[in-house]
């Protein structure tokens, strides 16, 4: 398993996860954003814990998923409102399949999951919301 594979099996799983209208592994500023909600998964850093003698390695990726939502025309109505719905959807599309807490990302890793601090700017002013959603994605071996 490469980490290219790993980073497109979690791409298509958080595609997968939401109705985006655009999506990407490039970042693009919202500001440069016309149709969304958008997703944009970047791949920020790996994290390589010590290896007992005579066991297989592993690495622990580390991710980011950008979530840009707008207001609709409502002025009352808010922009957090799909983000938070498009975050429960990240979520869930991490989750191990019913009885299998082993592997996620269609078998592809031994597991990944949302960890840290997940930022999230609500809209309140300009109708704008964004969410960066930190994932971490545990594979057993690279290469």
């Amino acid at each position: 398993m490469s980490r290219e594979d790993v980073m497109v099996a979690l791409f298509n799983a958080l595609a997968a996860s939401g109705s985006y209208a655009t999506m990407g592994r490039r970042l693009i500023h919202w500001g440069q954003v016309s149709e969304q909600p958008a997703l944009f998964l970047r791949h920020v850093g790996d994290e390589t814990p010590p290896r007992p003698t005579n066991r297989p390695g592993r690495v622990v990726m580390e991710c980011e998923a950008w979530v840009y939502a707008k207001r609709d025309g409502d002025p009352a109505a808010t922009a957090e409102t799909p983000i938070n719905d498009l975050i429960d959807a990240i979520d869930f599309a991490l989750r191990p399949p019913p009885g299998r807490q082993d592997q996620t990302l269609g078998g592809t890793v031994q597991h990944a999951w949302i960890e840290g601090r997940t930022e999230i700017h609500p809209g309140d002013l300009d109708g704008q919301a964004i969410a960066v959603v930190p994932i971490k994605v545990l594979v057993p071996v690279i290469g």
